[in-house]
């Protein structure tokens, strides 16, 4: 048999162009599918952890409980400060009281620094549980003495401006990351003096840090439950130049106005609706967006509050002698843009009495 008679298998080079069109089609298709998913399933994990960690918060506070037999205050009215810290430490020296005062004076603390102050604990010594051993503040002074010098006198004790943060603390109801804690570093070649001192990062300087939800992000914010609804000190809620604002939520349940008249005041309006966790605490992050909200009022200029878990709003009035009429009509979903802010960032906030996100509860 000759060798031209014996058949040739014919040799494929590669693909074809409309061969490799569909392949490329396809991969995009599943591309398109997949890149959602994925990016969804990280948004989530990513929520489910900063909602563990307002559980451990939530804990923690609940610890803190059961050590004073108190809910430590978020600082929005002095009176509630005077009463827990007299209470908590009936034999705290004229010094440490003093400096409370002169802190609270010379600064505004809110409600994120107020989480981190309690939660970090204070020192054993019962007559200076603030700037003891162990404390929230450390002396200072000018650099060179130290607190027990005779040349040192009660006024420089009471000063804010002699103490720094403490980052040695003993009695710690929650093991807060240091590079989520928000404290600056001082020159360490420097004397630990004025504005090279231990202090807050959040802008303002002062002795009271707080603590993000994620390096460089927004903090977590607590309310307490005794100033819901007191407008003691102007805005009721934490409002942050970078973070937004936010105020606590209220449920949907009410209580009945029995006197058949007008609300008398603001805050008797206020108590129309009963918050979320009425006699405990809210706990608030704002989310993977950073973002709490917006300062939202009404054009009257009256704080609009949010329901949960609907999203409806509520905003006082002394003009009205029922619940239902403090309701804004037509607003629900957390609608910030209603009252003219440009986008609804609530709708992502994170809470210790929502299952997620608040937009995972609406109906």
């Amino acid at each position: 048999m000759s060798s031209h008679n014996i058949p040739v298998k014919a040799t494929r080079h590669g693909f074809t162009l409309v061969e490799i069109l569909v392949v490329i089609t396809i991969i995009g298709i599943l591309t398109a599918i997949a890149i959602p998913a994925v990016n969804n399933a990280i948004r989530t994990t990513r929520q489910g952890v900063i909602r563990m960690e307002i559980s451990s918060l939530e804990t923690a506070i609940e610890k803190y409980r059961e050590k004073y037999g108190d809910y430590p205050p978020d600082f929005s009215d002095p009176g509630v400060v005077s009463r827990h810290y007299g209470n908590l430490f009936p034999r705290m020296s004229t010094n440490d009281s003093a400096l409370l005062a002169n802190l609270m004076s010379g600064t505004t603390i809110d409600r994120a620094e107020a989480l981190v102050w309690a939660l970090r604990g204070y020192s054993d010594d019962i007559q200076r549980p603030f700037t003891g051993p162990g404390g929230p503040l450390v002396w200072t002074g000018n650099g060179s003495n130290n607190y027990t010098d005779t040349s040192v006198t009660d006024t420089d004790r009471q000063n804010p401006a002699n103490f720094q943060i403490n980052s040695d603390r003993v009695n710690a109801f929650y093991d807060f990351e240091a590079n989520r804690l928000g404290i600056n570093t001082p020159d360490s070649t420097a004397p630990l003096t004025g504005a090279n001192r231990y202090l807050s990062n959040d802008g303002d300087g002062d002795l009271f840090p707080t603590y993000a939800a994620r390096s460089g992000g927004a903090p977590f914010v607590y309310f307490d439950s005794r100033t819901y609804t007191s407008s003691t000190g102007g805005y009721n809620g934490y409002s942050s130049t970078t973070f937004g604002s936010v105020r606590p939520y209220f449920s949907d349940q009410f209580n009945n106005n029995s006197t058949g008249a007008d609300y008398a005041t603001i805050d008797a309006a206020l108590a129309a609706w009963k918050f979320i966790n009425p006699n405990k605490f809210q706990i608030i992050s704002a989310g993977l967006d950073d973002s709490f909200g917006s300062t939202v009022n009404t054009a009257g200029g009256q704080p609009v509050y949010f329901q949960y878990p609907t999203g409806a709003a509520m905003a006082p009035s002394t003009s009205v002698d029922s619940p239902g009429e403090l309701l804004i009509s037509g607003v629900s979903r957390y609608q910030e843009s209603t009252f003219g802010s440009n986008s609804n960032a609530q709708f992502d906030n994170i809470t210790n009495f929502s299952s997620g996100t608040l937009a995972d509860d609406v109906p």
